[in-house]
């Protein structure tokens, strides 16, 4: 039996709202990406993100009901992507362990001072959160913290690396690769491709034999 004309329409249009609604979330997603990476947690404005998308701030109260809440879209958005693109990389078991370490830092440097610094604050502690969204932060963490701490097990089982105090060398990894935040500022893009290598090849040396690199 042939859908009624009014049904279709009603469908059509039901989909245009919700692609309007998709695009116009992801645009304020955006926004306070941005703000977020440069004001800070605390700093960051419901008044300047409707500024910057020409909007009123009664308009970003109809998608999100509070600062918190947008902010906590916008870290829960790009934590996941983050996620899933280190998640790719570390699961490619065609490329070795020692290649894939050395991606995963390139591309966690990459998103935390270049890409999106606002990220920077998702992996540091302590976090300065509101209770509620406190452990979602932290699931957000642990999944971040597995997918590097997978590929080094990895690396340590087949004998790629050596790392007498495995989770040791982990926790260094990790806190090095994430506090470069703290103390570089870029001021070209040599300067980051620079800071990169040199990142790269001391934390490799947590876990490559040394023979390998004197």
């Amino acid at each position: 039996m042939p859908v009624p004309a009014t049904g279709e329409n009603t469908s059509q249009k039901s989909s245009r709202v919700a692609r309007r609604r998709n695009r116009k979330v992801a645009d304020i997603l955006a926004a306070a990406s941005e703000v977020l990476a440069e004001r800070g947690y605390h700093d960051t404005s419901l008044d300047e993100i409707a500024e910057r998308l020409d909007l009123s701030k009664a308009s970003l109260y109809h998608y999100f009901p509070s600062r918190e809440a947008l902010v906590m879209a916008c870290m829960e958005a790009v934590g996941t992507d983050v996620n899933n693109q280190l998640r790719e990389i570390a699961t490619d078991t065609s490329r070795t362990a020692r290649h894939r370490l050395r991606d995963l830092i390139k591309l966690q440097l990459d998103i935390i001072v270049h890409t999106s610094p606002h990220m920077a604050t998702l992996f540091r502690q302590p976090l300065d959160w509101p209770e509620a969204y406190r452990e979602r932060i932290k699931e957000l963490q642990r999944e971040h913290y597995s997918i590097f701490r997978s590929v080094v097990h990895e690396g340590v089982a087949s004998g790629e690396f050596v790392a007498p105090n495995e989770t040791a060398a982990i926790h260094n990894l990790y806190g090095a690769m994430n506090y470069v935040p703290v103390w570089f500022r870029p001021k070209r893009k040599k300067d980051f491709q620079e800071m990169t290598q040199a990142v790269i090849e001391n934390l490799m040396r947590l876990f490559v034999p040394a023979e390998e690199w004197r």
